[in-house]
């Protein structure tokens, strides 16, 4: 994540609005780190994605007295980062839980077919190889397109493998298990506003995840100092 983006981030949360960053080269380990300094700034993970452009993390202001005093703290030390003053760097880590959460959503079914997607071009190239260098080529790139297709499969496997190891974690610690309006399954602190306002698995669904903002009820944030 580049300052430019960190940057960018703490000048929407100054706002108080619901805040999406998206990044072409993010890991799960990278938006964790960006969830964790949003923290700071009185805001809370909601949600992880990939998007056409990399991936995407979803963070909304946090109402908790707590959150809101981690947040006038923030701005008292970066009373500028709004306006192109100095900005917080990235912590070197995130505590472990928001890296699997983060984990836990990027991993989901969901995103299953955008890997077994990837067989289409691979199929492609191989038909449009065979039909220019003939049926001698197929020794070579008949083996090829399987051992494509083995791994693709075999990703599929291996991910949901990593997926069921995130959600153990998670539920362990303690984590409340909420559906979003679209059925996917979300893991929240127990007492964070998200599983409080958020459904449990089973039960009626009101609003999280990409919801548009003007839906949501997050409270008033901090703001911050307006001599910039």
């Amino acid at each position: 994540m580049s300052t430019g983006q960190v940057r960018t981030m703490v000048s929407l949360m100054a706002q108080g609005a619901p805040v999406e960053v998206t990044s072409r080269w993010g890991t799960a380990s990278k938006l964790a780190r960006l969830a964790h300094l949003g923290e700071q700034f009185g805001y809370q993970y909601a949600d992880a994605g990939y998007v056409n452009r990399g991936t995407q993390l979803l963070m909304v202001p946090d109402p908790q007295p707590q959150a809101r005093q981690r947040a006038q703290q923030a701005w008292a030390q970066f009373p500028q980062a709004a306006s192109g003053g100095p900005v917080p760097p990235l912590p070197a880590l995130a505590p472990e839980l928001l890296k699997a959460q983060v984990d836990f959503d990027l991993s989901g079914r969901h995103n299953e077919k955008r890997r077994l997607l990837a067989i289409i071009p691979i199929t492609v190239i191989v038909l449009i190889q065979l039909m220019r260098d003939g049926g001698d080529s197929a020794v070579f790139w008949v083996p090829f397109w399987a051992l494509a297709v083995c791994l693709a499969v075999g990703m599929v496997f291996y991910t949901r493998k990593r997926h069921a190891t995130y959600e153990a974690q998670l539920q362990q610690a303690g984590y409340v298990q909420v559906l979003d309006p679209t059925g996917r399954v979300h893991y929240f602190p127990a007492g964070s506003s998200l599983a409080a306002q958020s459904a449990p698995v089973g039960g009626p669904q009101p609003g999280l995840g990409h919801m548009p903002p003007q839906q949501q009820s997050y409270g008033q944030q901090p703001q911050p100092p307006q001599k910039f």
